[in-house]
């Protein structure tokens, strides 16, 4: 125990030495927690539009203002003659372009549906989705006041119409539909993975550059104790890091936890000894540190971000590469912590995945060990 003891005390002193180690370990993962938390955003807003009203109308007028206080759309230019549509999309002035006929007022006050053109620039198929979903939206939402309106006047406020049924949608544990909810968990997960990964393999194999492995080798130190002495401190650093990720999330992006705290904790140490297993077996397989950094961003980075499920659903995955994902460690911590942040899930609903979690701790830790075994000798 006195051994273990002082590699720990050893690598604490290293770690506070090295501002390459406390950068890595503590501010890097705060930084890049923020900027991607920002960054990683499907959310659609000020989509670029212009109009083309041929009506120039109140009512017209009062749907180009619905537009415009979306929130979604920034209306850009008012244009003047159909030749200017394509214009105005091919050169990226406006991604979305509205077209109203000028007979659009008269329907209306005639109870007479008016159709409406809408024009999209398609080069980015997700964006031209999301706002013609939008736009659909605003013109529904539009139809229906001025539907109450002409109601109003009429008296018959109240008076069911034949046919028409009312949907009231309910949207559970993302109320706002904000991919910022969704992603930021899993940004914890996939930024503690690789700064940790990173820090304990390069701080392993920067004792064998220094040439001070071959002094702990030849010591009376175990295999075993070389690496609870050498992975523990970055089990704290990581914990401390999870700890200011959390506080992060709740304020900075106010996405906080909705289940279990210490069910929460007791999974993030399991993940993070996943992790430091993962570095310790990078460690084996890297003579230098710029090795162990290039090996984790080519070999590691690429499967844990794509298959992992953090950034593209597995379900909309090919057949032939959905089997391949249930190999990427990741995937499982990252079901665990959507499903504890967002939905509040426990152990009932996470069982799977936990054993699964688990069951991948103890196979890549065991493997790392018998590899960092085998290295020493």
């Amino acid at each position: 125990m006195k051994a273990i003891r002082a590699l720990m005390l050893k690598q604490f002193l290293e770690i506070k030495s090295s501002f390459q180690l406390r950068a890595l370990t503590l501010i890097a993962p705060l930084t890049q927690f923020i900027v991607f938390g920002f960054a990683f955003n499907f959310d659609v807003e000020n989509i670029t539009l212009s109009v083309l009203d041929f009506d120039q109308s109140t009512e017209s007028r009062a749907l180009i203002s619905r537009f415009n206080a979306s929130g979604y759309f920034k209306l850009v230019s008012f244009l003047t003659k159909d030749n200017e549509v394509e214009k105005v999309l091919l050169d990226g002035t406006a991604s979305v372009v509205i077209i109203i006929p000028p007979d659009f007022a008269k329907r209306l006050t005639q109870n007479n549906a008016p159709t409406l053109q809408c024009a999209f620039d398609a080069s980015s198929g997700n964006t031209a989705q999301i706002a013609s979903n939008y736009v659909s939206a605003i013109i529904g939402a539009y139809g229906q006041s001025i539907q109450v309106s002409m109601q109003e006047r009429s008296g018959a406020v109240g008076v069911p119409t034949a046919g028409n049924a009312t949907l009231e949608p309910r949207v559970w544990y993302n109320p706002d539909l904000k991919s910022r909810n969704f992603f930021v968990p899993s940004i914890l997960a996939l930024i503690l993975l690789l700064t940790t990964v990173i820090a304990a393999s390069s701080s392993i194999v920067k004792e064998r550059e220094t040439g001070t492995l071959e002094g702990l080798i030849v010591s009376p130190i175990t295999p075993l104790q070389l690496i609870i002495g050498k992975l523990a401190p970055f089990m704290v650093t990581a914990s401390i890091t999870m700890i200011n990720l959390l506080i992060l999330s709740a304020v900075v992006f106010e996405v906080k936890m909705r289940g279990n705290e210490l069910l929460f904790a007791v999974l993030s140490l399991v993940f993070i000894s996943m992790i430091l297993g993962i570095g310790l077996f990078v460690s084996t397989i890297s003579r230098t540190q710029q090795q162990a950094a290039f090996t984790t961003a080519f070999f590691i980075l690429p499967p844990m971000l794509f298959l992992s499920g953090y950034a593209f659903p597995i379900s909309s995955m090919p057949e032939w590469v959905q089997p391949i994902t249930y190999f990427i460690p990741l995937r499982y911590f990252i079901v665990i912590v959507r499903g504890i942040f967002l939905k509040g899930n426990g152990l009932v609903e996470l069982w799977d995945s936990i054993l699964a979690m688990l069951i991948c701790t103890v196979v890549i830790f065991a493997a790392s060990f018998m590899r960092f075994r085998k290295s020493l000798e």
